[in-house]
């Protein structure tokens, strides 16, 4: 294929990352692939052309088969020029976006920060670019998701948008990634960290573990899907090290959302410190770097009532120290007649350091203020 594109260099991860007995058992292995995921995005940024095999179920299992014959009708056209008809296959969602390869995890980094991809699918192949998507039946089709990912000046072109649309963009990139399937659940913040990367430069923000410093409120006001029955928090054994923190879904396997929350109608709580927030813009706390453990420091309630009308816990099975607390992200501005209602993370005691108490993030809320018993000088650590 390169060959006929007349392309010089081919790069294949199977045969440029050591793909030995599994990065757990295979010392030699296992540092390779760390420090070739690291490079994944200048890999995708910089080729000329990405070859997707869209139709492949495995890694042996190819991408160039035999077509299936279609049935064509030749016609003449009033001025006697000859064309042919056939049946209509053009279906780039059900070809390529709910195709074996877009399941995986790691797909969605590579083609977002492709400039251009070709997609081999079982009935025919498919251009995607930033121009958008031609068929091989000469045909140009749209498909919202490609607009966006197909973006070859992708995440740079999200700039252009107002805030809200910027959020609603890179939030929803995420809550997509929460569905897709890794071979391996402690691949998860790396998967997706060349992209968070280039999101972080675009929108000139630091930040890490899919949080930007610019939306850090907001970020944090994630929640396990309603039908995940539970979240699992990822073991990361010998890659301890990334010290992903609870607050992050990077931390937890399984599919995440969103809170509903209005854009226009939210007062931000300005006691909950980021650890971001002194780090130079594009930056990524998830770098090597000294700093050590990303802990966000807050006011820790107490929730007073024993079932809060909506709160919903990342892993309801899970036995939890109690009683539980809450740090108040967001209050809804104050209406006549109406009481605020705050947005909040359910937090349960997790250990000590030295005299000091800290936290770890067990859930989200909605919470009204009477549920909220407010400690003023209570200020811990969530990790």
């Amino acid at each position: 294929m390169t060959r006929k594109l007349k392309i010089q260099y081919l790069w294949i991860d199977s045969l440029c990352i050591m793909q030995k007995s599994g990065r757990g058992e295979d010392e030699e292995a296992k540092a390779d692939w760390e420090r070739e995921a690291k490079l994944m995005e200048q890999v995708f940024s910089s080729a000329y052309l990405t070859i997707a095999a869209s139709c492949a179920e495995h890694k042996f299992h190819g991408f160039l088969h035999p077509r299936v014959p279609r049935q064509t009708v030749t016609m003449r056209a009033d001025d006697g020029a000859q064309f042919h008809v056939c049946e209509v296959i053009d279906n780039f969602d059900l070809d390529v976006e709910q195709g074996e390869l877009n399941k995986r995890a790691w797909v969605l980094q590579e083609r977002a920060l492709s400039r251009r991809t070709i997609h081999f699918t079982r009935n025919q192949a498919y251009w995607e670019c930033g121009k958008g998507i031609r068929c091989e039946t000469f045909t140009k089709t749209e498909n919202r998701k490609a607009s966006f990912l197909g973006d070859s000046n992708f995440p740079y072109s999200v700039k252009s948008h107002k805030q809200g649309r910027q959020l609603q963009h890179y939030q929803g990139l995420y809550e997509r990634y929460s569905t897709l399937g890794l071979s391996y659940d402690t691949d998860r913040p790396m998967a997706i960290s060349g992209l968070e990367k280039r999101l972080m430069g675009a929108l000139e923000s630091a930040g890490g573990f899919g949080v930007l410093q610019a939306n850090f409120h907001r970020d944090l006001l994630w929640q396990r899907r309603h039908s995940e029955s539970t979240l699992k928090r990822i073991n990361f054994g010998a890659a301890s090290h990334l010290r992903i923190p609870s607050w992050s879904w990077m931390a937890y396997s399984g599919e995440i959302r969103y809170m509903n929350v209005p854009f226009d109608d939210i007062l931000r709580a300005d006691d909950v410190r980021s650890p971001f927030e002194t780090l130079p813009q594009g930056v990524s706390y998830a770098d090597p770097d000294p700093r050590g453990r990303a802990e966000l420091r807050a006011p820790v309630h107490a929730i007073a009532v024993q079932k809060p009308d909506w709160l919903i816990l990342d892993e309801p099975e899970r036995q939890l120290a109690r009683p539980l607390g809450c740090v108040i992200v967001g209050r809804s501005k104050r209406h006549e007649g109406e009481q605020p209602t705050c947005y909040a993370l359910v937090v349960s005691p997790a250990g000590t350091n030295g005299d000091e108490e800290f936290f770890e993030r067990v859930g989200v809320a909605y919470l009204k203020a009477e549920e909220i018993e407010c400690r003023e000088a209570s200020v811990a650590s969530i990790r």
